[in-house]
């Protein structure tokens, strides 16, 4: 669904952007397809070594610091910001909190405000062209149209 530069991501990285996308999930509540994009990402991207997603889902206790990423790239600044607004919006919607969650983590990882919306218009516009090719028209359209007042 992203349409982000391939990184070779460190074990220490995929780790904080999971705690990250965790903490986007855990702003309004946990939604099962938060849960599983999460964790879809976890175990695709750690190496043995790591803890199990199991137990990386289980750590809701821990406090999630953006600072933790600094310094950072830009290309790798950008990837947060995106798979946070992808949690964001998995269970359908960007609510207000969610928003200025993720324009937080932002703001820490020096992202433009404009470049911060347009990530948002990104995520949204992938988000649509996933729901394009469903033959019920109608429905697509009633998602096109919370999207755009979601955000």
């Amino acid at each position: 669904m992203h349409n982000m530069p391939d990184q070779n991501l460190s074990p220490a990285q995929v780790a904080l952007l999971t705690k990250a996308m965790l903490s986007v999930a855990l702003v309004d509540g946990i939604h099962p397809a938060e849960a599983a994009l999460i964790g879809q990402f976890y175990e695709s991207s750690r190496s043995a070594d790591m803890p199990t997603t199991a137990a990386i889902m289980a750590d809701t206790a821990s406090p999630f610091d953006a600072q933790a990423f600094l310094p950072s790239t830009d290309a790798f600044a950008d990837t947060v910001v995106l798979m946070c607004l992808m949690t964001a919006y998995a269970d359908g919607s960007l609510s207000s909190a969610e928003r200025e969650h993720v324009q937080s983590i932002a703001t820490t990882l020096g992202v433009s405000p404009a470049r911060f919306e347009a990530h948002i218009a990104q995520v949204r516009d992938e988000l649509v062209g996933a729901l394009s090719h469903l033959p019920d028209t109608a429905s697509v359209a009633a998602v096109v149209q919370e999207l755009n007042a979601a955000g």
